[in-house]
């Protein structure tokens, strides 16, 4: 039993309704958003993927520092391994 284009949802359909399911039975029934709501809802997407790189950006800076600590930390292990051995 086909479905009619009308029964038929979009995966980017699915993703506004899961934001907000009461934009997307107005937008379903034929209301437009308006400009205003549009584009603070812009903005308000622009913001959270700065927010979301900056983030990313941490975890890199931080991952670098836990690297270099290791780095460290091999290097004095290597160091005292050769003092005790050409002490002996």
């Amino acid at each position: 039993m086909p479905f009619s284009e009308e029964d038929m949802i979009a995966a980017s359909e699915l993703r506004e309704f899961i934001y907000c399911e009461k934009a997307w039975s107005l937008a379903r029934q034929g209301f437009a958003v308006p400009c205003q709501a549009q584009a603070q809802r812009d903005a308000g997407i622009v913001f959270h993927e700065e927010r979301a790189a900056d983030a990313v950006k941490g975890d890199n800076s931080r991952t670098g520092i836990w690297i270099l600590l290791l780095v460290i930390a091999a290097i004095l292990l290597i160091a005292m391994y050769a003092l005790r051995a050409g002490g002996s």
